[in-house]
Order: structure tokens, then sequence, then C-alpha cells
């Protein structure tokens, strides 16, 4: 069977990610055939977020085409109900809630780190998803990073206050990404 290059769909955490670890610069390296998509709810998010410079780093990754910027379709009826039903019942953010209903209805794989809010939804709706492990893992085994660089990233991410499940590439089993 024959593999499409389909897009990933980033929301905030993800792309918050790399930048603390100070890794948003090569995020596109790693799945070099699937372009990185930011959605303008999650773009939006990320200018808000605690730090100052995250509004420059996210600026510089648009220009150089690292992320791509995706205007959440206003006009589909069906994806826009959606957006709302996450939002409202499943109490989600702006961010997480568009990426999760376009993805569904774009066939994209959704690329978040926040399983506990996307796994079950994911699931049940047969959403493709990408967590900052599997692109550590993909960049591992790709050659993209080396495993200190890996351990490098994830100590960042922690020392920020970030979440993730790991301390060190050595503590963590990489899944199997059969989608892409």
């Amino acid at each position: 069977m024959k593999k499409i290059n389909r897009i990933i769909l980033a929301d905030a955490d993800l792309i918050s990610h790399f930048i603390t670890a100070g890794e948003a610069e090569n995020i596109h390296l790693i799945f070099p055939n699937n372009a990185i998509y930011m959605l303008d709810k999650v773009h939006a998010e990320l200018q808000n977020w605690k730090s100052a410079n995250v509004g420059f780093i996210i600026s510089d990754l648009l220009q150089k085409k690292r992320i791509k910027l995706m205007d959440f379709p206003e006009d589909d009826e069906e994806i826009k109900r959606e957006y709302f039903w996450i939002k409202g019942m499943q109490f989600k953010g702006d961010g997480e809630s568009a990426c999760l209903a376009v993805a569904r209805y774009n066939k994209n794989i959704l690329a978040s780190s926040n399983l506990r809010d996307i796994k079950s939804y994911c699931v049940m709706h047969k959403i493709d998803y990408l967590t900052t492990m599997d692109f550590l893992c993909v960049a591992l085994t790709t050659g993209v990073f080396d495993k200190a660089r890996c351990d490098t990233f994830l100590n960042k991410v922690l020392i920020a206050g970030g979440k993730l499940p790991v301390k060190g590439m050595k503590e963590y089993t990489c899944r199997n990404i059969d989608f892409i």
C-alpha cells in the first residue's frame, strides 16, 4: 500500500516543547515528507504563551516555512460543529478543539503531547496522532538527533515545567508508527 504524505497538524504543546528545547528550527527535519501545519487558533494560543520570545520564534518558523499556517475552515459546517462540540462538551481549549475537529474530518495526523486530552477521541475517531516522544523517537532512529540531543531536549522541557513521560530516552519504549 502506498503511503501518502499527509499533513501533520501541530498543537501548541508540541510546538512549545520544541521551542523550549531550542529545537524549533529543526522540527521540520524529523518528518521531511510531511508538511507541518499550525491552525490559526493554535497560533493565537502561542502568541499568549508565558515565554515572551515564543511569538518571535513562531514568526521565524512561519517565514522560513518550517511550519505553515492554516486558517480554521470557518465555512465547513461539519468541522465547525465538531469544534464547538469538543470545546463545549469536552472542555478543551481553542487550539486543541480546532486541531481535533480538523484532523478528524481532513484525515490529518494530529501532533500533540496531551494524551490525556486527545487519545480517547483519536482512538474513537481513528485519527492518527504523534506525540513529542514520537518525534524524538523518529529523530533518533533516522539520525536527525542522537541520544544525547534527545536527552538534552527532554531535560530542557522538564526543567521548564513541561510534561513528558520520561527523563531520558533509555527509559522510553518507542511505539511503532506505521501510518507515516
